[in-house]
């Protein structure tokens, strides 16, 4: 909702600020249609790779600190929203909780997640399945479509 364009700089800004966290780079936008329920709006993506020595746990803790700061309001329904940050990948740990699942586990069903990861890690490969970010992009469908923007996020 609202500028999609600044959200996600803002967003990037919040996370280059965090004391602990480097931002080492992040893929172009990419516009795409929902997934899951009915909007006007089409949503911008971007995966963003970092370092930190912060836990997994506390990296969420951030990410969902800085949803709230940007207006974010969860219903627990599909919806509209400013900001929706998710933890995809922690190196290669594999993590499963009932708050925290490592790998993201929907990581290899969007096409949404795959295409900017693809483009920022071309030689990826999924820590479960071992198989490539390429090859699991290549066996989705085409819809939801994706589209690469030129947008400058710095």
């Amino acid at each position: 909702m609202g500028d999609r364009a600044g959200y996600c700089a803002w967003a990037l800004k919040a996370l280059q600020e965090k004391e602990g966290f480097h931002l080492r780079r992040w893929s172009s936008v990419y516009l795409t249609e929902p997934v899951g329920f009915v909007s006007e709006n089409w949503f911008y993506n971007l995966v963003v790779e970092l370092e930190t020595a912060y836990s997994p746990w506390e990296v969420l803790l951030v990410l969902l600190t800085i949803e709230l700061q940007a207006g974010r309001r969860r219903t627990g329904a599909l919806a509209d929203r400013t900001l929706d940050l998710d933890l995809l990948l922690y190196g290669d740990l594999i993590l499963e909780t009932d708050f925290l699942a490592l790998p993201h586990p929907a990581l290899d069903k969007r096409r949404f997640v795959l295409t900017p990861l693809t483009e920022l890690i071309p030689s990826g490969k999924h820590p479960i399945t071992k198989e490539s970010f390429q090859d699991l992009l290549a066996r989705l469908p085409q819809r939801p479509e994706v589209k690469k923007l030129s947008i400058n996020l710095k």
